[in-house]
Parts: structure tokens; C-alpha cells; sequence
């Protein structure tokens, strides 16, 4: 791979640095899937550069969905991760979780994958019905499909807000809804549902024969994406008896489907083509074409996708020589699709008690958090300052990350309490409270454990923990009380220690509730450290 300073593709023939995901976003679409791994990482290095962290969340997206379209399912995983350890949003955070879940399905981790989708149903449950939502729903749909989850995967991509989404995602949606509809409609033929596949083969033909249609909007389709929709297109064709036009399409398509790449895609061309010949008669031909339809689908897909073909080659040998041993063979193959079918229905309930286990986790969560949070200042109470002292103490032996517990004393409390009213004395905890918040990085964590007794453990060393208790003390010091009470001023008082190998949480506290006293003796309104 070429270094990021002399990428493959300069910067400039893009324009803006967030032209780097939209590159990725086209090369992936085309199935240029290697380029998009060539490509990704000099890319995420120079959107970290920048700081960037939208453009590193869309990188590090393409990255792992082309490493799940080439079956390197491992390395997708740890991608996945990295996209959910990325994710900042709540709707982020979401298809984060159903990607994985994509990924743990075909990895044959169902319950693992189940868990994760359960994870995300649950998150967007609550999130507005924007493009970002309905992004998240298309990773819901892909993973329900891969878990054969099709109802869910049919209701994800059936929602009327998206109506407004511009053409190429509209495209998209269709695509993946006609996939998912297809192969549940296959599933259904194969157990003997006959009517219900029919139903299914019909809503693929409604929905891929619009977009092939002549008048189109042509700049919402790429040639990649019209040859998929018009396999699908003959695969329903072919299904509902219109044998002679989906033999044509499905010819017409197959050349493009292979010139692309898209291997794993055509098989559904080679599907369409062989169940068409059957019902033209020409057995043999047809039995050619979904031979090459299964071993297409060896490159990337599940057994039960290499099922669907074995069936429609065990109909054409009942057809082409009509015997018991071919009707054998057909009674064996159907009895295996049935059988597969039942562990399917099953995975509905599994998901429902996924879902259920998550609600409890999240609601465990919550009360845990409420807890050990104090009601007045919104930090965390004596409880939650307790327990980081307790994982402070449990890695006292092997200190493995900078840390400095600082310890602050509102000066002087009780004279405001008497002067002032209680009241005024909870409103100066509380906007204390909310200093302290506010100038915190997500890695601090700042307590109330006592009546006007405040603890931060600041997540750094020394240096930049003195720095960032200085800059607390003055923003208090300087804060405009007037507007709390008419001649108040409030300072404090703190102490700060860092934390050094060897020491307890006892140890850690002891040696800032020092400093924190020799800040008091000073005269106050100080830091001592």
C-alpha cells in the first residue's frame, strides 16, 4: 500500500477532505472492494490528522463493509469495533451495533449477532426519523436478512419518512428490500408455501421493474446497480411463469454482473437464466446455469443460500428425468429446507428474548446510574466517587494510566448558608457542580461526595491536571454570583495528587485531602498540589 503522502488518488482531484469517505462510498458501490482497502487506511490517517472524526467514522465504515463483501469476516469484526468505539451518536452507536450484527451472522455467531441487533432496534427506537435513522435502519435490514430475520428486514426497509431521501439511497432501499423479499420468498417456495412465495416474487417484480424502466431518472442508478436490479427483476420473473423475458434479462445482465466483479451478485443473474430454461424445457442448460449459480454462491454466501440452489437443481433433474430416485433426491432436499425453516422461526423468538435481555440491561443501567448520581449538582454522589476509588485501589499495583484525584472545599459554606439562606447555598453547589462538569474532558469524572466537598479524578498527569484545577479555581473565583445572590462572592479552596505506582485509593486521597488542607491554612482560595 502506498503511503499516506502519496496516495493512490491525490486529495486534490476531490476537493474537500470529506471528499475521502465519498470516494470510498463510489469505489465501494462499484465493487472495487480491494481499492477500498488499498485506500482506507492512508485515508483515516489524514482525516485523524485533521481531526475529522465524521470522515474517520465513514472510512473506517467502507473499510469494514468491504472486508464482510470479501468474506474476510475477522477483520471485520475488529473494524466493526472500531466503528462502534468511534461512534459519538446515538443513532451512530445503533448501526454500529447492527453491522456487527451483520458481520456475527455470517460468521455463524447468531446469538452474539442476535444480541447486537437487539442492541440496535433498541437505541433507535428513540431517535428522530432523519437520513441518519434511516441509515441505521438499512444496517438493521442487511443483518435481519443475513439472520433470516426477512419480516424484520421487509419492515426496516418500508418506512414512509424516507420518501423524502434523495434518489440513490431510494435505490439502495429498493434494492436491499427486493434481495431480502426474494430470498424469502425462495425460502417459502422450497417448504411448499407456494402462495405466500408468490406473493413475494410479485413485490420484487414491483419493486425492481420502475427503476429499469426507460424514463428513470438515470443519474440515481450505476451500471452496477441497474444490473443487479435486473437480475432480481428476471429472478422474479422467472418465478412467476414469465419464463422468455426473464431468460433475456437474465442473459443481458450476467456479462455486466462478472465484467464488475460482482460474482457473489450474479448468481442471482445464473438463478434467474436456470429456472427460466427449466421452464422452456432445456434441462441441461438450466442445470449448467444454477451449478454456476452455486458455486458463485461459495465465495461469500451461507449454506442455506447454497440450499436454495441445490433445490431448484434437484427440480430440474425431477423434471428432466422424472423418477423415484429423482423424486427422492427432491423429498430429501425439501425435507432439509423444512427443517432449515423451523430453526429460522425460531430465531424470531430468540430475537424477541434478545431484545428483552437488552431492555433489562439498559434499565439496570439507568437505575444504576441514578444511584450514584447526586440529585442536586448532577454529579456522581458518594456512591459513584466510592467505586472509582475501589478501581483506583484494584490497579494500585500496576498503575497503567495517568491519573490525579483533585479535592476542592467551598470556602467558607456555612457563612454563606447563614448569610445568604439555604437555598442560595444549593444554588451555589449547583453551579459549582456545573463548573466542574463543564470544564471536564469525557475521561474525568467529578463527585459531590459531601455536603460541600467535591472530588475530580482527572484522567492525566500532573502538569496538565494542575493546569486544568487552575483554570476550575478561577472560573469560580470569577463566576458572577451577584445574579445568585446580591453580594455574594465564592471561592474554593483544592488539593491535588497524583496518583504514583504502589498506591492505594486510601494512599491517593490521603495525600490531595493534605494538599487540600495546606490550600486551607494558606489563606484559602487556592490550589496546592
Amino acid at each position: 500500500m502506498e503511503s499516506s503522502s502519496a496516495l493512490p488518488v491525490p486529495i486534490e482531484q476531490f476537493g474537500a477532505l470529506k471528499s475521502l469517505p465519498l470516494h470510498l462510498r463510489q469505489l465501494y458501490s462499484e465493487g472495487h472492494y480491494e481499492e477500498v482497502l488499498e485506500l482506507a487506511d492512508a485515508y483515516l490517517w489524514i482525516s485523524d490528522a485533521f481531526s475529522d472524526s465524521e470522515s474517520a467514522h465513514a472510512i473506517v465504515q467502507y473499510h469494514s463493509y468491504a472486508l464482510t463483501e470479501l468474506a474476510r469476516f475477522t477483520e471485520a469484526e475488529f473494524m466493526s469495533r472500531e466503528l462502534l468505539r468511534r461512534a459519538v451518536s446515538r443513532v451512530g452507536k445503533a448501526k454500529a451495533n447492527a453491522d456487527m450484527a451483520d458481520v456475527m451472522s455470517r460468521m455463524g455467531r447468531l446469538e452474539e449477532g442476535l444480541h447486537q441487533l437487539a442492541a440496535a432496534m433498541t437505541i433507535l427506537e428513540s431517535c428522530p426519523r432523519d437520513p441518519w435513522y434511516h441509515a441505521a435502519m438499512s444496517s438493521v435490514a442487511e443483518a435481519a436478512r443475513w439472520a433470516e430475520l426477512y419480516e424484520l428486514a421487509d419492515k426496516a426497509t418500508t418506512m414512509p419518512q424516507l420518501n423524502a431521501v434523495d434518489p440513490m439511497r431510494l435505490v439502495i432501499r429498493d434494492l436491499q428490500r427486493a434481495e431480502a423479499l426474494l430470498e424469502w420468498g425462495l425460502r417459502l417456495d422450497h417448504v411448499g408455501r407456494v402462495e405466500e412465495a408468490g406473493v413475494r416474487f410479485r413485490d420484487v417484480i414491483a419493486l425492481t421493474r420502475p427503476w429499469l424502466d426507460p424514463d428513470a431518472d438515470p443519474e440515481s442508478l450505476l451500471g452496477s446497480d441497474q444490473a443487479m436490479l435486473g437480475a432480481l427483476l428476471a429472478c422474479g420473473l422467472a418465478k412467476t411463469g414469465q419464463a422468455e423475458e426473464a431468460r433475456r434479462l437474465a442473459a443481458s445482465v450476467i456479462p455486466d454482473l462478472h465484467a464488475d466483479s460482482r460474482h457473489f451478485d450474479a448468481r442471482l443473474a445464473h438463478l434467474a437464466y436456470g429456472v427460466a430454461l427449466r421452464s422452456l424445457g432445456k434441462y441441461e442448460k438450466a442445470a449448467r446455469e444454477l451449478i454456476a449459480a452455486e458455486q458463485l454462491c461459495a465465495l461469500a454466501g451461507a449454506a442455506r443460500h447454497r440450499l436454495i440452489f441445490q433445490f431448484e437443481l434437484a427440480m430440474v433433474a425431477a423434471d428432466a428425468t422424472p423418477c423415484e430416485a429423482t423424486r427422492h433426491l427432491l423429498a430429501a432436499v425439501r425435507a432439509h429446507a423444512e427443517q432449515l425453516w423451523r430453526l429460522r422461526l425460531d430465531r424470531v423468538a430468540m430475537l424477541r428474548q434478545a431484545r428483552r435481555r437488552v431492555q433489562l440491561e439498559a434499565d439496570h443501567a439507568t437505575a444504576d446510574t441514578a444511584a450514584q448520581t447526586d440529585p442536586l449538582t448532577r454529579l456522581a454522589n458518594r456512591r459513584g466517587f466510592d467505586r472509582r476509588m475501589a478501581a483506583v485501589a484494584a490497579d494500585a499495583r500496576a498503575v497503567t494510566e495517568q491519573m490525579c484525584l483533585l479535592l476542592v472545599d467551598v470556602d467558607n459554606f456555612k457563612q454563606i448558608n447563614d448569610g445568604f439562606s439555604h437555598a442560595v447555598g444549593d444554588d451555589v453547589l449547583r453551579e459549582i457542580g456545573h463548573i466542574l462538569r463543564t470544564e471536564c474532558r469525557a475521561s474525568d469524572l467529578p463527585a459531590r461526595f459531601g455536603g460541600d466537598e467535591f472530588g475530580v479524578f482527572l484522567a492525566t498527569d500532573l502538569t496538565t491536571a494542575t493546569r486544568i484545577a487552575a483554570r476550575m479555581r478561577t472560573v469560580i473565583r470569577d463566576h458572577d454570583w451577584h445574579k445568585t445572590a446580591l453580594g455574594l462572592r465564592v471561592t474554593v479552596s483544592m488539593g491535588l495528587a497524583p496518583l504514583l505506582p504502589g498506591m492505594t485509593g486510601e494512599n491517593l486521597f490521603a495525600t490531595a485531602d493534605k494538599h487540600l488542607y495546606t490550600a486551607k491554612r494558606a489563606g484559602r482560595d487556592r490550589l496546592a498540589a
